[in-house]
């Protein structure tokens, strides 16, 4: 039984953890268009392309969430974006 436990709270620990990571990544490729530093269409037509590119080799789409999420980010008007 407590071994259980410990392995679900290592699950949601290293889910909360990729969850964080990827957060982070989103909201620096937000600034990073924002500021200018980045080109904001280049870059989706990019991620797009590498999208389209890795969907067929991925059996489980979920693993392709994070970068559907930072297209939708990107494509989205302003900053008042939140993240899920």
């Amino acid at each position: 039984m407590e071994e259980r436990v410990t392995s679900e709270l290592e699950t949601e620990a290293l889910s909360a953890a990729i969850a964080g990571f990827l957060a982070s990544q989103v909201l620096m490729m937000r600034f990073l268009a924002k500021e200018g530093v980045i080109d904001k269409d280049r870059m989706v037509a990019y991620l797009e392309n590498a999208l389209e590119a890795m969907r067929p080799g991925i059996k489980d789409p979920r693993a392709l969430m994070p970068l559907t999420q930072l297209l939708a980010s990107l494509r989205a008007p302003g900053d008042d974006v939140i993240l899920q």
